[in-house]
């Protein structure tokens, strides 16, 4: 094995969050992107779910990601996408991959071993200047700005989007 081999290239800066329910009495959504110290932001604030959800309730979840230049110009569709899905199986799969090592530590998520058991619990979830590993991620990014849009639907309508961006390390 080559020393560096796996180290990221990369680092990110979270520049902007913006989102939206249809329904806040299903999913109230109150996230914005807070300084944690110099040069670095976190994703702090709650979500407010007013159901249990389970496999019987209709609660789709998926993701796409964009990336541009300057920010500016238009975004570009990359390949780096999260299927729709029922949010159960999302929970088991790309947010236990990718999300739950992150958000254990700084926010009061669900955190299992093996497989998360629903129901998602009907209460308000919390997040405080959480920040994202870069694990799962190619080790080379280039420079530019990414968005990451991760959408619902079903009983209701909701979406978030993450805009962030990319430097290289040297």
């Amino acid at each position: 094995m080559v020393p560096g081999t796996n180290e990221k290239t990369w680092t990110y800066e979270i520049k902007s969050l913006d989102s939206s329910s249809a329904d806040d009495d299903i999913l109230g959504i109150d996230l914005s992107v807070e300084r944690v110290s110099r040069g670095v932001y976190g994703i702090s604030g709650s979500f407010t779910l007013g159901i249990d959800i389970d496999e019987s309730v209709p609660f789709d979840i998926e993701g796409t990601a964009y990336r541009s230049d300057n920010g500016v110009n238009e975004y570009r569709i990359l390949p780096f996408k999260m299927a729709r899905q029922h949010l159960i199986s999302a929970l088991n799969g790309f947010y236990k991959e990718m999300l739950m090592e992150s958000l254990k530590e700084c926010s009061d998520m669900p955190v299992f071993e093996d497989k998360f058991e629903p129901p998602l619990e009907k209460r308000v979830y919390t997040l405080t200047k959480c920040q994202f590993s870069q694990d799962g991620f190619p080790n080379h990014l280039a420079e530019g700005f990414y968005k990451v849009v991760i959408a619902g639907s079903g009983c209701t309508d909701w979406q978030f989007t993450v805009i962030a961006q990319v430097e290289s390390k040297h």
